[in-house]
């Protein structure tokens, strides 16, 4: 049930409130307390991208056999592991308690799983293959019934075997939870025998050269298509291929950026004395070639910038050393199922921090992987729980970063930092 207390106003607040706490609910922040409750959304790689990859896996000998229909339907098969986030909505619709931690265990869960994509890939390609016998079926009984209406279907015309319009379908549906693979956030590839969530931290959710990359391919399939004439297959398979391998070697360079950024931010804090006991490096918004460093230490959390093409050393870039907090609370708080689940989200990179306002005990757990700015120790959604005077525990919820109320200068200051080490 819902607990209701009032905060005093006093040095934390400008005016005194009233707050309902909703267990995993994201708050809007207010003076660094929650104010008013809203549902809270998680990023996947963009099913633009996702979309783009299925439909160029189609160029590599699918659609020269199939037809052109087989571009449509790996686009749709490489998105359809992403119809997981309207899950949670339904379940809320139909009355079932959800929270904003429900997302997290379902999107990138089962039907991002490369266990279940044999499964997943099953009923698009049974579809398809329905929607083609269909069609042929009535274009021969137009020709029977019109006449000459319509020209006789040849054997080109004729439905494919279901085999090969299942391995299309198949390849789409595999590529999107390995390219999920690629980002930060962490996918439940072994689902539902593994819950560990993998995370190979070489691309961002969305990135401009990749994503470019694919619409080039596509584009230049396309116009091969169209003034090749009759070496159309021969050429589109090779630009298809060389396309694909292009892609696959910018996944590579970004594990290879990602690497470098580990070893800038190992040389930074080398001169410290200092026990470092983990470093990750993550990429920015857009681009394989920011990163934001994150050095875990006996003694507390360092993050640094780290640009491929900057003259200045990443020293330069890192925030102060802040200290770790462990004491009773925060010990207590790290206990409670909510923030277990988020640590387990999180792949245990988060960052306790307890500060006391107007005599309650307010922890804070920051998810070390996202940050703004890209060099901040405060994540973007941390999870509050709060805890009174007594010991009773009052909140637990996730709360959004203050910076992100205005997206606009967000954005603007992302570009800015791509393009200016």
């Amino acid at each position: 049930m819902a607990a209701r207390f009032k905060i005093k106003s006093g040095d934390s607040f400008c005016l005194a409130h009233q707050m309902t706490f909703l267990p995993f609910v994201r708050f809007a922040v207010h003076d660094g307390f929650p104010r008013k409750p809203t549902q809270c959304k998680m990023n996947a790689m963009d099913p633009i991208t996702q979309g783009l990859l299925g439909a160029a896996t189609a160029q590599l000998g699918f659609r020269q056999k199939i037809g052109r229909d087989a571009t449509l339907a790996a686009t749709v098969a490489a998105i359809a592991p992403d119809l997981d986030i309207f899950i949670t909505p339904l379940l809320s619709l139909v009355g079932a308690e959800v929270n904003s931690m429900t997302s997290a265990y379902i999107h990138r869960g089962l039907s991002h799983s490369v266990l279940m994509a044999p499964l997943l890939a099953l009923p698009i390609a049974w579809l398809w293959w329905r929607l083609r016998r269909r069609n042929h079926a009535w274009r021969s009984e137009t020709i029977i019934t019109n006449g000459a209406e319509l020209p006789e279907p040849n054997q080109a015309d004729r439905p494919p075997p279901f085999g090969l319009l299942y391995l299309c379908v198949l390849v789409a549906v595999f590529t999107h939870p390995l390219l999920d693979w690629c980002t930060s956030y962490g996918t439940q590839l072994l689902a539902p025998i593994s819950r560990e969530r993998f995370a190979l931290d070489c691309v961002p959710i969305v990135d401009l050269i990749y994503t470019s990359l694919l619409i080039v391919t596509l584009l230049t399939c396309w116009l091969a298509r169209k003034f090749s004439r009759g070496q159309a297959i021969r050429v589109t398979l090779v630009i298809a291929w060389v396309g694909m391998l292009t892609s696959v070697g910018y996944l590579t360079a970004g594990r290879v950026m990602h690497d470098w950024a580990v070893q800038q931010a190992r040389i930074a804090v080398a001169a410290d004395d200092l026990q470092v006991l983990r470093v990750d490096a993550y990429p920015a918004m857009g681009t394989i070639f920011l990163w934001r460093t994150v050095v875990e230490t006996d003694r507390g959390w360092r993050v640094m910038r780290a640009h491929r093409f900057s003259d200045k050393p990443v020293a330069d870039w890192r925030a102060d050393l802040v200290a770790k907090a462990d004491d009773e609370w925060v010990r207590r708080a790290m206990e409670l199922p909510e923030v277990k689940s988020y640590r387990w989200f999180a792949g245990g990179r988060l960052r306790a921090a307890h500060t006391t306002r107007d005599g309650l005990h307010v922890i804070e757990f920051h998810d070390m992987r996202y940050g703004w700015p890209i060099e901040s120790v405060e994540s973007l959604w941390p999870v509050t729980v709060i805890y009174d005077t007594d010991g009773q525990l009052v909140q637990v919820g996730r709360s959004r970063h203050p910076n992100m109320k205005d997206r606009g200068p967000i954005i603007s200051r992302a570009w800015a930092d791509i393009w200016n080490p």
